[in-house]
């Protein structure tokens, strides 16, 4: 004898929720090329707008071809590191124009510029650090290591570059993002802003425990073989920031310069 059970009548919501959700998944697939090429084309634009953008406003303006003309002989050596300013009977190679390594690790400063000899010290020292403060940039007691390698720890001070508050012209490298990823507490973003700096910007350096006042006068540009920014003039104190730009790129330096004004 044989007995047949009829299936019960399945539930009405339940169907409804399934066929919801395999009609969400099939839509969903359907979307996936376009999602995916929206996102690149995002991420695309989150990288080439600020990169075009500056060049296409900030680099056209700044942009400098080479060393302003005419230029004295001795200017020209001392700023090829031939010359060592601050004693012509002997000369001290700081940098060289011609590349001498195929290897580039950006979060060295030996890899920003050509230089041929490692940094020294114009006069004995004790001290190795000290601290920059940029208020418009929001940067505040940033760590500056003198003769130092390593960007992503610290601001560098060129080893051979005379010490802040001196007639000369201390040079400070620093690292740069994009500006989206600009973080003043961030050595490898610190400088991201620094082309965004204008005539009167204040720069705060805190040196063996006196803080010197630079204020803005000027920001350029130059190719990484222009090593002229390590020139010392000792009829002025100056100071020199140095970062890449276009901001999260390696292709030029970008230059600001400042003049102290006042302790």
């Amino acid at each position: 004898m044989y007995r047949y059970i009829k299936e019960p009548l399945p539930d009405p919501q339940k169907l409804e929720r399934q066929l919801a959700i395999t009609k969400f998944w099939h839509r969903l697939k359907n979307l996936t090329p376009t999602i995916m090429i929206t996102v690149g084309a995002s991420l695309l634009i989150s990288v080439g707008y600020p990169i075009l953008s500056y060049e296409l406003t900030t680099a056209r303006k700044v942009k400098r071809e080479g060393i302003i003309s005419p230029v004295s002989q001795e200017v020209v050596s001392e700023a090829k590191g031939i010359l060592n300013p601050t004693d012509p009977n002997n000369p001290q190679v700081l940098a060289e124009s011609t590349p001498t390594s195929t290897t580039i690790d950006y979060s060295k400063i030996t890899s920003w510029f050509n230089f041929s000899r490692p940094q020294t010290f114009l006069s004995p020292s004790n001290i190795t650090h000290y601290t920059l403060s940029i208020p418009k940039l929001r940067i505040k007691d940033a760590l500056v290591t003198i003769g130092g390698d390593d960007l992503d720890i610290s601001l560098i001070h060129y080893g051979g570059t005379v010490n802040p508050g001196e007639a000369g012209n201390p040079v400070i490298f620093g690292h740069s993002v994009l500006p989206q990823f600009y973080s003043p507490n961030s050595y490898r973003a610190i400088f991201s802003l620094l082309a965004t700096l204008t005539t009167g910007d204040e720069i705060l350096v805190n040196f063996d425990g006196i803080t010197y006042k630079y204020t803005v006068y000027e920001y350029y540009e130059v190719s990484p073989d222009e090593i002229d920014i390590l020139e010392q003039r000792y009829n002025r104190k100056e100071l020199t920031l140095v970062t890449c730009v276009p901001p999260g790129t390696y292709f030029r330096r970008g230059i600001i310069k400042a003049r102290l004004v006042g302790i």
